[in-house]
């Protein structure tokens, strides 16, 4: 595993998580991110050369992943690609910080906000739980499955989970989100997500933090 990704948000709330270390955690900002993500590819590939190979196919996925998550409001993003002879196994997770719905006042209610869907015949399911995260002092809402989710140009078979982590004395949520196109991999990468996730810890920062990386937009 990786040590603890700091960021630090608004109000001076923060984040700590930590990620497997096949996983390429991403520069989203559009002014650095293509360089970055070359140097990070090139860093990780050089020596392997049937990796290396596949160098720039890995760069577009990566730098496509960065936009996706930086559209959306992300403040951090990781991504996973995997090569194997079946084709590779891809997956992104990514911390955003919303306000929380109007009246809302704790898990319960926002459980009841989050749609159930039952499992369809061609394996599409939504199912919505509670999960506390390691010590922390409360429950979390979580939203999983499969679905087709859109993306440009149309949409895109999925297995997703969403975990809303509620910030202590706030109603905002930090929204751990992570997914994958591997649907014949579903359960081993929704238990993947669950042991990523369960490292995700809310912290304060300080204003002169060393470590802290600006989730300021």
């Amino acid at each position: 595993m990786s040590g603890p990704a700091a960021a630090g948000l608004e109000d001076r709330v923060g984040f700590a998580l930590t990620v497997p270390e096949s996983w390429f955690e991403l520069d989203l900002a559009p002014a650095t991110r293509d360089d970055a993500v070359r140097r990070l590819v090139e860093d990780r590939l050089r020596g392997q050369q049937e990796l290396w190979e596949a160098r720039q196919g890995v760069m577009r996925i990566l730098r496509e992943e960065a936009a996706t998550a930086w559209d959306s409001g992300a403040a951090y993003a990781a991504c996973l690609v995997h090569p194997t002879d079946e084709g590779p196994i891809t997956a992104s997770l990514t911390v955003s910080l919303v306000r929380g719905p109007v009246g809302a006042e704790d898990t319960q209610d926002l459980l009841g906000t989050l749609e159930t869907v039952p499992r369809t015949d061609d394996g599409r399911f939504t199912s919505v739980t509670a999960v506390r995260l390691g010590d922390a002092p409360a429950d979390c809402a979580r939203s999983y499955g499969v679905d087709d989710l859109p993306v440009a140009g149309g949409y895109v078979r999925t297995v997703f989970m969403q975990t809303f982590v509620r910030v202590p004395g706030m109603n905002k949520y930090f929204v751990v989100s992570a997914g994958s196109p591997v649907v014949a991999l579903a359960e081993d990468l929704l238990d993947l997500f669950d042991a990523i996730t369960g490292t995700f810890r809310v912290v304060p920062l300080e204003p002169t933090a060393s470590t802290a990386r600006t989730g300021d937009r």
